[in-house]
């Protein structure tokens, strides 16, 4: 565990991992402080659904070009700004939510907001890839990366569920707004290194015929299929947590399930990173991704007992650490070494995109049949993402 823990020590980073931690409260919280806000203003789970779903697509949509001109301009000159907008597009979507407006408004406000947030994971793990290259270094590294992610979907949701208590779904919408914005001065405080600097100009970085450059190199675009894929399973989940929970007569429980998942992920990718295991990374992760879609089959069949599903959720939840630990690894290999954020940002578009998508189709499963039937989608998702990383010719070549 202390190996684990190292790249705490080096003041290079630190300030990195902290602002990340701060920042990675805001995808813990926000699609479920949406859920709970549209769903306490009186519209029906399918509204649910499309609202946070255009947050999604809108952070899909914007998370490429913003790891773009990170890398051309420096990673502070795109984040600052950045939570300074998401943070005031927060607090205007929750006054949205309580004015009434149509939920194709409040759909096409969520979008515009999640334009603007900061691509706080794309630049940590570019950052730390320059800094430590490849070898374990930078495994311990990603692996606190994944610790982050987790401990953010361990605390947002329960900071959700409290917000949404004491102030409101619309406050939850804020508090969501606001923890990205504070990850973002703490990731400035950091000392100015290469690895967060400036890589190019931001004339070329905005070239329409540059803008998808990245997603050339040799391999790439399979893996970001495959994350998108895999994060219907996300996507779905929220929406299912929270019928579920609500069929419960606790609303609240929605956040401790999707907590249970982070737990058992933050173990799964502690226990991972602390050994060294064989294989290739595509290899590691396409079975972990197997095994993840074989773990979510039961989750359907539990979900009368809230004590049984939560012990479920914790088996599945276990693999994405580890899946997590490969994958981005993966990605920082296949990247070029001036787009290391905008690959890290594509991976991010895919996960939201494929969220975006997973909680459409969950809210409208939901609507149509209940929630048992919404968790097929991601069971789908991730056993098409399975074949994904096995068919790709790219990525078996540069196993050779």
């Amino acid at each position: 565990m202390r190996d684990t823990l190292a790249p705490l020590a080096d003041a290079r980073v630190r300030p990195l991992l902290v602002g990340h931690l701060l920042g990675r409260l805001t995808p813990g919280m926000m699609v479920l402080a949406i859920v709970l806000a549209v769903r306490e203003a009186g519209y029906p789970y399918a509204v649910a659904g499309l609202v946070a779903g255009g947050h999604q697509f809108g952070v899909a949509l914007g998370s490429p070009l913003q790891g773009r001109v990170a890398d051309a301009i420096g990673h502070r000159r795109v984040l600052l700004p950045d939570g300074a907008v998401y943070l005031a597009g927060s607090i205007g979507l929750a006054v949205a939510l309580d004015a009434g407006l149509p939920g194709q408004a409040l759909a096409v406000l969520a979008l515009a907001v999640g334009l603007a947030s900061p691509p706080m994971t794309a630049c940590t793990r570019a950052a730390l890839g320059a800094t430590y290259g490849t070898g374990r270094d930078r495994e311990r590294a990603f692996v606190l990366t994944v610790v982050n992610v987790e401990l953010g979907f361990i605390a947002g949701p329960l900071l959700t569920g409290l917000l949404a208590a004491v102030a409101g779904g619309a406050a939850a919408v804020v508090g969501a707004g606001a923890a990205v914005a504070v990850g973002t001065l703490v990731y400035a405080s950091a000392p100015k290194d290469v690895a967060t600097a400036a890589h190019g100009r931001l004339s070329a970085a905005l070239r329409p015929q540059g803008l998808v450059e990245v997603l050339g190199a040799p391999g790439l675009l399979a893996v970001v299929a495959a994350y998108m894929a895999i994060a219907t399973t996300f996507g779905a989940f929220d929406l299912f947590a929270a019928a579920v929970a609500e069929g419960f007569g606790r609303p609240s429980l929605a956040g401790t399930y999707i907590a249970v998942i982070a737990v058992a992920s933050l173990t799964g990718g502690l226990f991972y990173g602390a050994r060294v295991w064989t294989g290739t990374l595509r290899a590691r992760m396409r079975r972990l991704t197997a095994w993840f879609a074989l773990a979510l089959v039961p989750v359907p069949l539990v979900a009368g007992d809230p004590v049984l599903l939560g012990v479920v959720l914790a088996v599945s939840g276990a693999l994405i650490g580890p899946l997590n630990v490969c994958g981005f690894q993966l990605i920082d290999d296949l990247s070029p070494p001036r787009g290391r954020a905008e690959a890290q940002s594509w991976i991010q578009a895919a996960v939201y995109l494929g969220g975006a998508v997973g909680g459409v189709l969950g809210g409208v499963v939901i609507d149509l049949a209940g929630p048992r039937p919404a968790m097929l989608v991601g069971v789908l998702g991730s056993l098409t993402a399975v074949a994904v990383l096995g068919r790709s010719r790219a990525l078996r070549d540069r196993e050779v």
